[in-house]
């Protein structure tokens, strides 16, 4: 849909040298953040202040370019623009139907006063939800194909601030359980980072990442919490391989005054540009999943061919026979194509992505499945060798387009790509990941993406790239020989890693021991709290993770096949990081309402005041609550549900046990 420019101011300034003023501000609508750039002969940095407190202090900007002088001081600024814009536009699918992008933006063209005239680019956009500011390289003689050795932005805290983070340059990727700790105590840390300080949370990440290393967080200075933009490197020590004209990704600083407002924030959405794929209708499709996987990861069947093998057409059929009977969008099946032979994971990869591995008939499962209304989804795991998959790639996905199959799983499995050479995360990924993403359009197929590049709101531009796991998932609870995860991990990376973007976390799991096979692994929830996750973690694909034998019959399953995965509107209501959150969505489809609580392994009562609903309009509730005796580590499985009849504004009182929640459905009476 195009876009409404409501308001436009536009200042377009050639300006002399002799003339320059050392400072440029820049607020956001609302006036409570300021961004002020100072440009002088001895560097060019940047500060900002939300409410008249300082956020960031004097921060430094520029680069590090390989056999060149830094590229950061002895700047003068030569053109200078401002903007006012006052639009909105529609999602595709999402978390809103409509976005409003409000921003004031101040652009600065820097040119060195040295011989090399260098010219760098400056774009600050500020929103009232955060800010956004990246670098553009333009055409020029002195900068055409370059090496950047390091990027010099710096975030300097004004205050000691509480973090929620997880490491980087680790073998398990995005995979960790977030650490507490003060801001000064980290020494480099993936983004999102999260931070609260006294009236105040903020997040840093980055968007539109194409073509660029992503941005880890390393402390330069204890003391003065100091952190500076640490791109991950190819092989070889490279940072960046860069051509000009080219663009950075946007480097975000989302703000609020509380942590639980900042996943109301669209700001990564509004720095990426619109949909270039123009009407994929026919087969980007939001909804709901299952298939052969959870057994794997609980030692009930295998990858591999053989007496224990999972991906039979047998067993697939039987997945398609019950996602048939509710609202399940499709199934997925791992291990489906030849290459699973023992242990994958720890040899160079063998697998071929159009041909079925025996006992498993592709093209009888596709045709099933779509028989019954369905549709098979496809998987592409790499055991992250990526040029032996990306020789297959182009014929892959033509291959799932001839068997009508719209959506693959893809998995890149490993401490590190191509050999044990390169990171999930540096620009080698990123150039790779976005080939993925063309080709699966190209043949009209939706992405769903484990091991890879974190989110950095590219869903926008590409809209056939739903959702990605880059965190610790259910998985690590079915057979992680750490044992699983902590019961407060999906109250707490939401308001981290879920700030990114869709997060596949694949919740849904009904039997939470499994001592035959892995004694010491459990789901730490509750089963109301399983139930919850379908709207505390947001994606347009979610997962119903467990075996069907295990939701045959059971009342609770009603849930999952009501709730939705597409909004017309979300809002965090209520939490705090790590504790508990309240989330309420309403379907984009119609006017029901959901709402999903959590709270950690602390008992809670939580009053829902219900005044996000239709003012006037009564309501009927669908309520799944902790029993009396639920308790997520002996007692997980008690559970009641209950339904009341409510007046918009009325207040609910939640009784969630440890590790427990509470998942409702408002469905408004029509008089």
């Amino acid at each position: 849909m195009p876009l409404h420019r409501w308001f436009l101011f536009l200042l377009s300034v050639t300006v002399s040298p002799s003339l320059i003023a050392e400072e440029f501000t820049v607020k956001s609508p609302d006036n409570d953040i300021e961004v002020v750039v100072d440009v002088s002969q001895d560097s060019t940095s940047y500060r900002v202040n939300y409410k008249g407190s300082p956020l960031i202090r004097t921060s430094q900007l520029g680069f590090d370019i390989r056999d060149q002088a830094l590229l950061s001081k002895n700047f003068e600024v030569v053109s200078l623009d401002r903007e006012a814009i006052r639009q909105q536009w529609n999602t595709v699918w999402g978390e809103r139907e409509v976005v409003l992008d409000y921003y004031n933006e101040l652009s600065l063209g820097l040119q060195e006063s040295t011989p090399d005239q260098r010219r760098l680019n400056l774009t600050v956009r500020v929103y009232d939800d955060g800010l956004g500011f990246r670098y553009t390289f333009p055409e020029q003689e002195a900068l055409k194909d370059f090496i950047i050795d390091a990027e010099l932005t710096e975030f300097a805290f004004a205050q000691n601030y509480q973090a929620w983070w997880i490491p980087a340059y680790r073998n398990q990727r995005y995979e960790y359980q977030y650490l507490r700790s003060a801001v000064s105590s980290i020494d480099v840390a993936h983004t999102p980072l999260t931070l609260e300080g006294d009236g105040v949370a903020v997040a840093v990440h980055e968007a539109a990442l194409v073509d660029y290393a992503s941005m880890t967080l390393r402390n330069i200075d204890d003391n003065q919490k100091v952190f500076k933009a640490d791109l991950v490197p190819w092989a070889n020590g490279v940072r960046v391989y860069a051509s000009a004209p080219m663009s950075t990704p946007w480097r975000t600083i989302q703000i609020a005054d509380r942590a639980v407002d900042l996943m109301n924030s669209d700001l990564l959405l509004n720095l990426n540009e619109p949909n270039k794929l123009g009407d994929v209708s026919d087969y980007v499709k939001p909804g709901k999943y299952m298939g052969i996987w959870w057994e794997m990861h609980t030692g009930l069947a295998n990858w591999s061919p053989g007496p224990d093998q999972g991906a039979t057409t047998q067993r697939a059929k039987e997945y398609i026979d019950f996602a048939a009977k509710h609202d399940i969008d499709g199934v997925l099946v791992e291990g489906w194509n030849k290459g699973w032979e023992g242990e994958w994971w720890k040899r160079e990869p063998t697998f071929l992505f159009d041909e079925p591995v025996d006992g498993f008939d592709i093209e009888e499962v596709s045709d099933y499945a779509q028989q019954k209304g369905l549709r098979l989804i496809g998987h592409h795991e790499t055991a992250a060798g990526i040029s032996h998959y990306e020789s297959q790639m182009e014929r892959a996905f033509a291959y799932y387009q001839k068997l009508g199959i719209t959506s693959v799983k893809m998995g890149y499995v490993g401490t590190r790509l191509e050999h044990g050479k390169e990171w999930h995360h540096g620009q080698y990924m990123v150039r790779h990941f976005q080939k993925v993403v063309a080709t699966a359009a190209k043949y009209g197929v939706m992405v769903n993406a484990h091991e890879t590049i974190k989110d950095t709101g590219l869903r926008r531009t590409y809209p056939n790239l739903m959702t990605r796991e880059s965190v610790r998932g259910m998985e690590y609870n079915g057979g992680s020989p750490d044992t699983g995860n902590m019961p407060n991990h999906t109250v707490l990376f939401p308001f981290t890693r879920g700030l990114a973007g869709p997060t596949d976390f694949t919740p849904g799991v009904f039997k939470f021991d499994y001592q035959e096979h892995r004694p010491y692994n459990r789901v730490p929830t509750t089963l109301a709290k399983q139930l919850s996750l379908y709207v505390t973690i947001y994606s347009p694909l979610q997962m119903a993770a467990d075996l069907p034998e295990h939701y045959e019959g059971h009342a609770a399953f009603q849930f999952i096949d009501d709730v939705p995965t597409d909004w017309q509107q979300s809002i965090a209501l209520d939490g705090e990081v790590g504790e508990y959150m309240v989330v309420a969505r309403q379907d984009r489809h119609s006017s029901d309402w959901y709402v999903g609580a959590a709270t950690n392994e602390l008992a809670r009562q939580y009053d829902l005041v219900t005044d996000f609903l239709e003012s006037g309009a009564d309501y009927r509730v669908e309520l799944y609550s902790d029993g009396e005796n639920a308790h997520w580590r002996d007692n997980p499985m008690d559970f009641r549900i209950s339904q009341m009849n409510i007046q918009a504004g009325d207040t609910i009182q939640l009784d969630m046990k440890a590790g427990g929640g509470a998942a409702l459905r408002f469905v408004k009476v029509i008089k």
